[in-house]
């Protein structure tokens, strides 16, 4: 008994032993490819580009309990957020509807939920990421400004594990794991908002208050589900499928019940909102040999969105008249697209991607308004407006970059894209070259330069600087061309030594085509005549951008700061160049994590950046008792600066069954500063102006519970 004892123990120590050899095992490799994507991000020739990957995408602050891959990109240098809290992304002095974003190769059109609280990627599946802010290779086209190229992670060939977590607002769930073991995998991730449940009870409390007059219904719910199939059918030879599909719904209604004297009546408003997206793609890698390599994808992309509300008025007044409006606002974008990439080594000198795609677009946007009064007695009386357009486009492009070791210390990256865009009888056609050079004057220490062109053939029709629903995409046309622009960038790149790095790097970029609107502010943009409510115009940005960092391991501290100029040139708006809404002269971020204990670890964010701009009256002319505004110039003031402290702490533990408990707590605005959102004109007794401006985002805290099994 005692033998069966001690032989039990001793094996039993041996296993302990081996699953801890096996745990640092796991986290070496995690530590060694963190390394490696940081080293490739090092090593590259382009410049302007940022990579990240999983754990670097997770870690931080989770406002609401998410991480979110925009707010980690709004953070860095040569990046302006726009609206506090939004997910815009303004890189370089872009109009935020001009940024590449890719889903496993496939374009992405819609990446935010509840207008752009919070965007469409699952970082619980996401590998890794590329973001290219200038020193575009030649491979990518389609936009002026950015390139976001997301990853998913192929599912574990051996074994089942996965992750559940609890947040604010939100749910996700992830499972990854074998279906043949070492051939197929699948890694599936799904999340989910719950604010639809809780505001069940308090919909049932104001029906309460309300009494039998006033019914108030509503709710909002968003889901996510990212899939991903691999199978390898031999070494250098798989097979991925992957699919996304994203949805929102917002709801709401109040119906009230009238009494006048003897007569009763109800008005009912009703407000739905439903918008998404839709990926899905087959890819297929083979390697021919050592020296050539392709990537063969065929996929599918559509956004839709539906806006629609409902009011019906009872007037007793009137006769009992009943007055009813119906709008209804859709906007759809089909893209079915096929890419062939290759890769080829022809020398030791030499390593030359080549490749082609083709794009089939559908675009259709379409208004229906009706007005109905009924009177008793009377024959109805309806007016309808009826709106609708649609186009097909097709968007075939060739590239060819060669990355070209001339000698031992400098390469350069030469490449040219040339792309056609055709909707019905308008043409055009884009060439695009690409150059980049790297010169590593010693092993620290290496300068890099590029000059890029890009086209966005695609304009985002939208009436305010928010990310509506009834915002629609539509294809250049004679009337609206294509949007270009020609970057250089170039900087210093420097380690100086094992934990340490500084990056100095400036841009200048100048955009061509690109559209305003001169419309109303209304949240229903145009639909048939489109152009006719935007105006053509350039756009120019130009700053330098600084990152500063220590990481030892367990403390890494990062500083990033730019300093910008960007402004717009509209004839028919202003006769000359004014600053863009979004030109931050000054912005400063802080970054800090501390892993302080074995299971503990801190988090720290500061941010700055000059005020946004904003259009202010600058004089007025009295006529009578009526008074006309007079401005000087677009975006003619500055709102107050923009800072805040967001701080958050990790506690994590990891059970013998390898099972981990992670709990963060994270705090959004710490000190509760009101940043200015919006801002109105008062008119003082004396007859001068003053401006106000409104903060609307306090300190949020916030608790996520995260268990991996």
């Amino acid at each position: 008994m005692k033998r069966t004892l001690l032989c039990a123990a001793f094996l039993a120590a041996i296993g302990y032993s081996l699953s801890a050899q096996v745990k640092t095992l796991q986290d070496s490799l995690e530590a060694a490819y963190v390394t490696e994507v940081r080293e490739r991000a090092k090593n590259t020739t382009q410049t302007g580009l940022i990579r990240m990957d999983a754990r670097e995408l997770k870690s931080g602050i989770a406002v609401f309990g998410t991480p979110d891959i925009i707010k980690k990109l709004q953070m860095l240098p040569g990046v302006a957020a726009g609206n506090e809290l939004m997910s815009g992304l303004y890189v370089h002095g872009g109009d935020g509807n001009d940024n590449l974003y890719l889903l496993d190769g496939v374009p992405l059109y819609n990446i935010s939920h509840f207008g752009g609280l919070f965007s469409s990627f699952n970082t619980d599946v996401v590998d890794n990421l590329d973001f290219y802010k200038s020193g575009f290779p030649a491979r990518y086209g389609g936009r002026l400004s950015s390139v976001v190229d997301v990853e998913t992670r192929e599912g574990d060939m051996e074994r089942y594990h996965g992750t559940f977590a609890l947040g604010l607002i939100d749910g996700r769930i992830q499972v990854e794991g074998p279906i043949v073991k070492g051939k197929t995998s699948f890694n599936v991730g799904l999340r989910r908002t719950w604010l639809d449940v809780i505001t069940i009870p308090a919909i049932w409390y104001a029906n309460r208050r309300n009494g039998a007059d006033k019914d108030v219904s509503g709710g909002y719910s968003m889901t996510d589900i990212n899939a991903r199939l691999t199978h390898r059918f031999a070494p250098g030879n798989t097979l991925n499928v992957s699919f996304y599909t994203g949805r929102d719904n917002l709801r709401a209604g109040q119906e009230t019940k009238k009494h006048q004297e003897e007569h009763q009546g109800t008005d009912i408003m009703k407000i739905g909102v439903k918008w998404g997206s839709l990926t899905a793609s087959v890819s297929h890698d083979y390697e021919y040999s050592k020296k050539l390599r392709s990537k063969n994808m065929l996929y599918y992309s559509q956004s839709d969105s539906d806006t629609g509300y409902n009011f019906s008025f009872w007037n007793w007044d009137q006769g009992d008249n009943v007055t009813a409006m119906d709008d209804k606002n859709t906007g759809h974008i089909r893209e079915i697209g096929l890419r062939s990439d290759w890769n080829w080594l022809p020398g030791s000198s030499h390593r030359v991607r080549f490749g082609l795609s083709a794009q089939y677009h559908w675009y259709h946007t379409s208004r229906n308004y009706t007005s109905t009064t009924e009177k008793p007695g009377a024959l109805p009386e309806k007016d309808a407006q009826e709106e609708s357009i649609g186009y097909r486009s097709f968007e075939p492009a060739l590239y060819m970059e060669d990355e070209i070791f001339l000698r031992y210390n400098l390469t350069a990256n030469v490449g040219l894209r040339a792309a056609l865009f055709k909707t019905g009888s308008s043409v055009f056609f884009s060439p695009e070259p690409r150059v980049a050079f790297k010169w590593l004057i010693y092993k620290d220490l290496s300068a890099k330069i590029s000059y890029t062109r890009m086209s966005q053939f695609a304009h985002l029709v939208a009436a305010m600087y928010m990310d509506l629903p009834s915002n629609s995409w539509m294809p250049s046309t004679d009337s609206a061309r294509p949007m270009v622009s020609d970057q250089v960038a170039g900087g210093l790149y420097f380690t100086p030594g094992r934990h340490w790095k500084v990056n100095l790097e400036g841009w200048y970029k100048n955009m061509d085509h690109i559209l305003v609107y001169n419309g109303s502010n209304t949240f229903t943009p145009p639909v048939t005549e489109w152009e006719k409510s935007f105006t053509e115009g350039k756009g120019q940005s130009w700053g330098l951008e600084f990152e500063g960092g220590y990481d030892n391991g367990k403390l890494s501290l990062t500083a990033y700061y730019t300093l910008s100029r960007t402004r717009r040139n509209f004839e028919a708006v202003y006769g000359n160049w004014f600053l863009d809404r979004n030109d931050n002269r000054h912005k400063i971020n802080l970054v800090a994590s501390w892993h302080f204990a074995k299971h503990w670890q801190a988090f720290a964010n500061w941010n700055f950046h000059s005020g946004n701009r904003i259009t202010f009256p600058s004089h007025y002319l009295v006529n009578g008792s009526s008074k006309t505004y007079l401005y000087d110039a677009p975006y003619n003031h500055r709102l107050p600066n923009y800072h805040r402290l967001d701080v958050g702490i990790d506690y994590f533990t990891t059970f013998r069954n390898q099972h981990t408990l992670q709990v963060n707590l994270s705090i959004y605005n710490v000190y509760n500063h009101l940043n200015a959102s919006l801002a109105m004109l008062e008119t003082l007794p004396d007859g001068t102006f003053r401006g106000k401006s409104y903060g609307l985002v306090p300190i949020i805290p916030t608790i996520t519970v995260s268990y991996k099994f």
